[in-house]
Order: structure tokens, then C-alpha cells, then sequence
């Protein structure tokens, strides 16, 4: 057990410097770029930043492997709207990673709890790469989810939001809807203000099912936490950062729908398609498969650790290049007649590589090295001239 939690420890501790880093750059990206093109911007944070952080964090987890079934979007340069059923924490990464098998990685935009985005490095991350943040009041979420969508359309981004819609039994009963076993029957307020907002760009909608090895047909509950009663190997985020491989393949079944037949009566849609959840999953209980008539493609994920090198190699590039790019396109300023490299250039060079010296030791060491040199520099010459000015002085005392 002893091995088993620091094994966690040490994946988080990665996960979380290899996020730092990725933080670094979307501080960056923020600043010196949203300010004067928000497009260009958001494709830089998707593309670059969000992609390569996903690809990092695969590496800090079990290798993935899905079996996919049904129609999977295929073109990244599209906009699509995912649902699917939630039954563990960590959905959202098998969906990222199915994802990221069709090159789409940086689209993906998910539908978050507020609270999420305080959480430091993870969730300054996600707020960066501009999540979707509701606080689950619909009179305080309307009109952000409005004005979200909005940009997102008007930027013509190609957005890939991933939403989970499930209620709760209690709200089913509430709105006189069906009450299922295996799922929690989706809420539609939320989703028919996406689904105004983003009439314009008419997405396509994926309906996606999850099912994970040895499921059993437990519907998870918030109190349950990581204490499930039988699904008891279904994997969840603290297992995937102790390294423990799912006993099987996941299984992700996607069906695509237009948006007009969506749109057109949204509850009576989800409705059906949660009913075919169930049934999807009960004979994914005996089977361990979904019906489908055609067999599932099987599909592993690579966990190459090029993503990390190209990371910490520009974190190194970064340490070493960036103060003398500084120096030489930033003006210096003359100190007692010592040319140092202060003013505007040493003031954004200490800004912008600030986590890179927490980050690196050794460049921290050079830097304070270097700061030194230059401040002695300074004071002794700065000494000699006050030497020079009072023997002057001394002078002109004594003729």
C-alpha cells in the first residue's frame, strides 16, 4: 500500500511540474498574444499548448486502449458537440483521448464545475485553455454559456465541446421523465441554450457511451467518491496516477446526429437516446461488448516521451536564449558609466522566465552569477569614481 501511494505521489508530482511549464507558456501566450488577436491566440493555446499537455499527461498514465464502435467525428476542422454518459472522474480523459486519435486533441473544450478553474496549476490550466466554467445556477450560467458559444462560433473555432448532461434520478421524477437503472437521465436547459447559441454553426452531435471492464451497472453517485460498492475496478483518476491498467479495453460506442434533429425537440432526443444507454449497457454487463453488428476497432494510444522532450528541451532553450535576446532587442541603460542590461529589456526578462528559474536550478545559479558580477561591477567602479571626486577634492583643499 506504501508502494501503491507514492507511486501516485510521484505521477502527480510529474504531472504537476510538466503542467507548471505548460502554465509558463499559457501565461505567455495570454500576454503577449490574446491582447491583440484573440483567434490567433485561441488557435495557438488549442493547437500547441493544449495538445502538447495532452500528450504529456499520456505518458504520466496507463497506456490508453479503446474499442471503438460506431462514428467517431473525423474531421478536426469541424465543430462538434459531445454527450455521453458519466459514470467515473475519469471519463473525460478516455474521451480526450479518443480525441487525440483523431488528431483533435486541442478542440476539445469541456464543460467544467466552477470551482474547478481555483484549483492551482490544473485548473489555472484549464481555465486558460478556455473551458467551459458553470456554476450550475441556469439564472446566473444563461447568458455566460451564451456569450461563450458565441465567440467560439464567431472566431470560427472548431470546437469540440464535451459535455456530460446526466441529472440525477430524483430530477427525473421531478419532470415526470423516465427512470433508468443504468444511467442518470440528462437535464436540457443547459444544453438548449448551447444548442440557440451555436445555431449559426449547426455542429453535429456525437452521442457517446462509455463502458469499462467488469462494469456491472452501479450508477455512481457524488457521496460515493472512490468508494464504490461493486464496480470496484473501474478505473478512476487515482488509479490511473498509480499506474493501474483497466483489466480490458474501454469500450466507446459514438452515433452522430444532425443538429436539426436535434434541436427540434431536444428532451424527447435525449430521452431516447439515454433509453438506448441502458440498453446498451445492460448487454454490455453479460457481454462485455456492446451489440453492434460489426466488430469494434481496437485502438491503443502511443505514451512516447518525445512530448516531454520537446517541452523540457524548449523549458532549456528558453533558460539559456532568453536573456540575451533581451539584451539585444531591449534597451539598456547606462549606470555610472557601466553598460548593464536593466531598464524595459531586464524588467520583461525577469517577468517572463521567472518559473523557468524555479524550474532549473542550474539557470537560476547563472542568473544569480551573473546578477552578481554585474552588481560588483557596478559598486566598485561606482567606488573608485567617489574616490576619484574626493581626492579631487583633497586637492584642491591643500593648494
Amino acid at each position: 500500500m506504501a508502494v501503491f501511494h507514492l507511486y501516485s505521489a510521484l505521477h502527480l508530482f510529474w504531472i504537476l511540474c510538466n503542467s507548471s511549464c505548460i502554465n509558463f507558456l499559457q501565461f505567455c501566450l495570454w500576454c503577449l498574444v490574446r491582447p491583440f488577436n484573440r483567434i490567433l491566440y485561441r488557435h495557438l493555446m488549442c493547437f500547441v499548448a493544449q495538445s502538447l499537455w495532452v500528450d504529456v499527461a499520456s505518458t504520466s498514465f496507463p497506456q490508453t486502449k479503446l474499442a471503438v464502435s460506431g462514428e467517431l467525428p473525423s474531421n478536426p476542422s469541424k465543430p462538434v458537440i459531445l454527450i455521453a454518459n458519466h459514470q467515473v472522474d475519469a471519463d473525460w480523459w478516455y474521451i480526450w483521448q479518443a480525441a487525440r486519435h483523431q488528431k483533435a486533441a486541442g478542440n476539445i473544450k469541456i464543460v467544467l464545475k466552477d470551482p474547478l478553474k481555483y484549483v492551482p496549476i490544473i485548473g489555472w490550466g484549464m481555465r486558460l485553455f478556455d473551458f467551459l466554467f458553470l456554476r450550475r445556477r441556469i439564472d446566473e450560467d444563461a447568458e455566460h454559456i451564451k456569450q461563450y458559444m458565441q465567440t467560439l462560433v464567431s472566431d470560427a473555432f472548431p470546437f469540440w465541446l464535451a459535455e456530460y448532461v446526466a441529472k440525477s434520478h430524483a430530477f427525473a421524477a421531478q419532470e415526470n421523465r423516465p427512470k433508468l437503472e443504468r444511467v442518470l437521465l440528462p437535464r436540457t436547459t443547459g444544453m438548449q441554450i448551447i444548442l440557440d447559441a451555436v445555431a449559426e454553426a449547426k455542429p453535429d452531435i456525437y452521442d457517446l457511451t462509455l463502458a469499462f471492464p467488469s462494469y456491472s451497472g452501479e450508477v455512481p453517485t457524488y457521496q460515493m467518491g472512490y468508494t464504490r460498492q461493486f464496480d470496484t475496478e473501474v478505473p478512476s483518476m487515482k488509479s490511473l496516477l498509480a499506474g493501474k491498467q483497466p483489466l480490458g479495453r474501454v469500450a466507446l460506442h459514438s452515433q452522430r446526429y444532425s443538429y436539426e434533429d436535434v434541436a427540434k425537440d431536444l428532451q424527447g432526443f435525449l430521452d431516447a437516446r439515454w433509453k438506448e444507454k441502458e440498453a446498451r449497457l445492460t448487454y454490455f454487463m453479460k457481454h462485455q461488448a456492446f451489440p453492434e453488428a460489426t466488430p469494434p476497432v481496437e485502438v491503443d494510444l502511443s505514451t512516447s516521451v518525445g512530448a516531454v522532450f520537446r517541452l523540457w528541451l524548449g523549458i532549456v532553450l528558453s533558460c539559456i536564449g532568453l536573456p540575451f535576446v533581451m539584451m539585444l532587442f531591449f534597451p539598456c541603460t547606462c549606470l555610472h558609466g557601466v553598460n548593464v542590461a536593466v531598464g524595459y529589456g531586464g524588467v520583461v526578462q525577469c517577468i517572463s522566465s521567472g518559473l523557468f528559474i524555479a524550474l532549473c536550478i542550474p539557470s537560476m545559479i547563472g542568473r544569480l552569477i551573473f546578477g552578481g558580477r554585474t552588481f560588483l561591477t557596478w559598486w566598485r567602479n561606482a567606488l573608485r569614481k567617489r574616490m576619484a571626486i574626493l581626492s579631487v577634492g583633497k586637492a584642491r583643499v591643500c593648494n
